[in-house]
């Protein structure tokens, strides 16, 4: 995720010592950073900054308070700031609301970044500004100081080049992907259709990804999960099957029963392909074991088989079942 855009409201009190680099641009200046797709243009004139001035005490800010989180927004969000070089304050009381963003004491202040739908009193301008950047299929989250509101940070997804055919072998395999996000529907709905996935359901809470999981398992589907953050844990220890990406957060590995290394999604197709493979490699070795004993006991037991050649017998039984789970380490991945 890339940080596309910094508006600040207009109604927001200047911060006293912050550290701006240069000076506010004139209506029309570029974006902030290099627009990811998706993200929207620079504003009108109501306050939209891109290079210093508020928009960078804004962006400090929030930075300040995302430095200790895991998640990808407030990744992207510290990661700008130190682009940008600013000076990022220290934060104290770093609290994670759960499904609902983070908030710390910054400069004696009680900064919050949370999603638009849990901060009230947000002007006509900045309202704006996040319906244009939902319906663009970008993130807007909403940056306040002892309940002001100070700006919005307009945050934009890369997809991965190879999101959209791992999606497609995992469909291929007769799975039905879904998007379960707590993101805004705008911004789930414009990456599913770069994926692929027709099923989408947005703007949920941790608790309410659990709900949707147990829904489907209570429909009488098998359930994978894949995630890799703090709100995603839950719902990966509820699936039948909990895939965390190796980059993810140590909570959402915890709670997982598959770690992917790579954080690739090719990494799920690969697992299922090979829990697959291993599952009919279990079964042919219970059948064969079967029926071989099923066949050479009688035979046994009315003296009908020499001894020795039971012996042997035995003894190439077990052969075979260890050579033919041998046969599991010409597994290839479909992808490196």
């Amino acid at each position: 995720m890339t940080v596309a855009r910094v508006v600040v409201s207009t109604r927001a009190p200047s911060s006293p010592g912050s550290t701006s680099e240069g000076t506010r641009p004139s209506a029309g200046s570029t974006s902030e950073g290099t627009p990811s797709p998706g993200s929207t243009s620079e504003g009108t004139p109501s306050g939209s900054t891109s290079e210093g001035g508020e928009g960078d005490a804004v962006l400090a800010q929030a930075a300040a308070v995302e430095a200790n989180s895991e998640h990808p927004i407030g990744r992207a969000i510290a990661a700008r700031a130190a682009q940008r070089g600013l000076t990022v304050p220290a934060a104290t009381g770093f609290t994670n609301l759960a499904g609902a963003g983070v908030t710390a004491q910054v400069d004696g202040k009680t900064v919050a970044v949370r999603g638009p739908r849990d901060v009230s009193d947000i002007d006509a301008t900045l309202a704006g500004v996040i319906a244009d950047a939902q319906h663009a299929g970008a993130t807007p989250v909403v940056v306040t100081a002892d309940d002001v509101v100070t700006g919005v940070i307009v945050v934009g997804d890369e997809i991965k080049p190879s999101s959209a055919a791992a999606i497609a072998e995992l469909t291929t395999m007769g799975l039905r992907p879904v998007l379960l996000t707590g993101d805004n529907a705008g911004a789930a709905r414009h990456v599913a259709d770069q994926v692929g996935i027709d099923e989408v359901i947005a703007d949920v809470t941790p608790e309410q990804k659990v709900q949707a999981v147990q829904s489907l398992r209570d429909n009488g589907h098998n359930v994978a999960m894949v995630g890799d953050g703090v709100n995603d844990a839950a719902a990966l220890a509820t699936a039948d099957l909990g895939l965390a990406m190796g980059a993810g957060t140590d909570v959402a590995i915890a709670a997982s029963d598959i770690t992917l290394v790579n954080s690739d999604l090719w990494s799920v197709a690969d697992a299922i392909r090979l829990s697959r493979k291993t599952l009919t490699t279990i079964k042919e070795n219970l059948f064969w074991a079967f029926a071989y004993n099923v066949a050479a006991i009688p035979l046994a037991a009315a003296a009908l088989l020499n001894p020795m050649l039971a012996g042997a017998a035995m003894a190439f039984s077990s052969v075979f079942v260890v050579a033919n789970s041998l046969r599991l380490r010409a597994f290839r991945p479909l992808r490196r």
